[in-house]
C-alpha cells in the first residue's frame, strides 16, 4: 500500500521535468512573437518610406532629396537598403527624375534585406521586404 508521504516523494520531480519539457515551447513561442512583429513592424516601415519618397517626388523635389527621405523613414529597419525613383509621363514613356514634367506620374521603389532579429526563422530571416508607391507630379 502507497502512503501519502511515498507518493508526494515520488512525484517530487515530475514538476521539474515537466518544467525543463515545456521551457522551450514557450522560449520558442516568445521569440518567435518577438520576430513576427518585428517583420510586420519593418513591412509597414518599407511601405511608409516608400509613400514619403513619392510624396517628395510629387512636390518636385531632388532625386537626392526623395532618396534622403525615404532612408530616413527606415532609420530603425536593420538590413540593406535600396531607394529606385522613376517618372512617367501619361503616354507611357520614361522622363528625366531630376526635371519632371507636371502631370507625369513618379514611383518610388523600396527594397529591404530584412535580417532577423535571433536567426531561429530562417523564413524571417533573409527576407526581401519591397514597397511602392505611385503619385502623380504636381504642376
Amino acid at each position: 500500500m502507497v502512503t501519502r508521504k511515498l507518493r508526494r516523494w515520488r512525484d517530487r520531480g515530475a514538476a521539474a521535468v515537466e518544467f525543463a519539457l515545456v521551457v522551450p515551447l514557450l522560449i520558442v513561442l516568445i521569440f518567435g512573437s518577438i520576430e513576427f512583429g518585428l517583420a510586420v513592424n519593418a513591412r509597414t516601415m518599407v511601405g511608409n518610406a516608400a509613400r514619403e519618397g513619392v510624396r517628395m517626388a510629387s512636390l518636385r523635389y531632388s532625386p537626392a532629396d526623395i532618396q534622403a527621405a525615404a532612408l530616413s523613414a527606415l532609420s530603425s529597419v536593420s538590413g540593406t537598403k535600396t531607394v529606385t525613383y522613376t517618372c512617367t509621363t501619361p503616354g507611357f514613356s520614361t522622363c528625366n527624375p531630376s526635371a519632371p514634367p507636371p502631370n507625369s506620374v513618379a514611383t518610388v521603389v523600396v527594397t529591404v534585406n530584412y535580417t532577423g532579429l535571433t536567426g531561429l526563422f530562417p523564413a524571417l530571416t533573409n527576407a526581401t521586404l519591397t514597397g511602392t508607391s505611385y503619385m502623380r507630379v504636381e504642376g
